[in-house]
């Protein structure tokens, strides 16, 4: 077999993709706005990018000032590894999209080699494709923290069934620093390694000890809070006071997602009604398939995760948060061994990949 073929596959898939996205966001820019953009990267400062660049830049803040009080519900290490690049390349903004895409590549590499511990090179290969066209995939490229948080989740994972437990619990840390969700490769990692030892507790090392490493990122965010606010939870009140976002039933944000499509413009009908509702029951149906037909690890991780962005009283940025539940791309190329359903995924796919770009690169609302 030669091993440098899937190397030279998934390194095309990383550069096609890439190219493809910012060259695809640029032709968009100017043909829907019908004026040439002042630069290819200052069409990718949308939304929550501003606040990793002002975090980065100045770190944060308890002033009410241009509301800067608000980005510490922003977790910190991606606004960290912008700065330290910022230190090469003296732009910010160019730093951010420098962090993601070098942080997709990774991903990108280590789901593949994840895949490959259970199945074919094929299977592997078409995982890997399926993740860098997945329809909010561009989220792996803009300066966002998916990518950053999947490459260090599921390198998390594979040391994990390598049962490399330290570099595990080394790795998982700074992934709870860049999202909540990062503290749940405590429970699914302990799960993982549990079923490694068959189940006896007498086959139990001090070697998982490791895995309490995990939460410490966490834990210094809570102290970040602390000294900035002097209350460890601050982000929990901004989150009530300023975005009306609290912790509710699933099914609550589910109904209220539905009612929405009834008496919301028809754009917004179908990015905030039908999108977030679509995506929330896609996400779960392949939660419990995972869990029935992969790994237990995988799908407990992909359950606390759904629960985690969806028991919340309105439901927000569904299909965004889809794309870190990264062992349903496992899944999908399961599903993928049939021709015709590859076919149907990869149409789909990039279907709704060029229409959410389009609409993000322009800025307006697209998860």
């Amino acid at each position: 077999m030669n091993n440098r073929r899937p190397v030279k596959e998934i390194a095309s898939i990383i550069v096609i993709t890439t190219i493809g996205t910012f060259l695809f966001s640029y032709l968009v820019f100017i043909i829907l706005q019908n004026e040439i953009p002042p630069s290819l990267i200052t069409i990718w400062n949308r939304w929550d990018t501003a606040h990793y660049l002002d975090i980065a830049q100045r770190g944060y803040s308890n002033t009410i000032i241009d509301e800067r009080y608000l980005r510490i519900v922003f977790f910190p290490f991606y606004p960290l590894l912008i700065r330290l690049f910022a230190v090469i390349f003296r732009d910010y903004m160019l730093s951010a999209l420098i962090v993601s895409n070098l942080a997709y590549a990774s991903a990108a590499f280590y789901l593949y080699k994840l895949t490959l511990l259970d199945y074919t090179e094929e299977t592997a290969l078409r995982t890997v494709f399926y993740f860098s066209i997945f329809p909010t995939s561009y989220f792996l490229h803009a300066s966002y923290t998916e990518s950053l948080f999947l490459a260090l989740t599921i390198a998390s994972f594979y040391y994990g069934r390598k049962e490399k437990w330290w570099l595990s619990g080394i790795i998982g840390m700074p992934a709870s620093l860049t999202r909540i969700t990062g503290i749940i490769l405590l429970p699914a990692l302990i799960l993982e390694y549990i079923f490694q030892k068959g189940f006896h507790i007498k086959r139990i090392n001090m070697d998982i000890l490791w895995l309490s490493l995990i939460p410490l990122g966490f834990l210094l965010y809570l102290f970040t809070n602390y000294l900035v606010f002097g209350n460890p939870f601050e982000f929990l009140q901004i989150q009530k006071e300023h975005w009306a976002k609290t912790i509710d039933f699933p099914w609550k944000g589910l109904l209220g997602a539905w009612r929405s499509i009834w008496w919301r413009s028809p754009a917004d009908s179908i990015l905030v009604g039908w999108a977030e509702a679509i995506f929330g029951v896609f996400g779960f149906l392949l939660t419990i398939w995972v869990s029935i037909r992969l790994r237990l690890s995988y799908g407990i991780y992909m359950l606390i995760t759904w629960l985690v962005v969806t028991s919340t009283s309105f439901w927000l940025s569904i299909p965004r948060y889809t794309l870190s539940m990264f062992p349903l791309f496992i899944a999908i190329s399961l599903f993928g061994r049939i021709r015709e359903v590859n076919y149907l995924i990869t149409f789909f796919s990039l279907l709704l990949l060029g229409l959410f770009l389009s609409l993000f690169i322009q800025g307006r609302w697209a998860f």
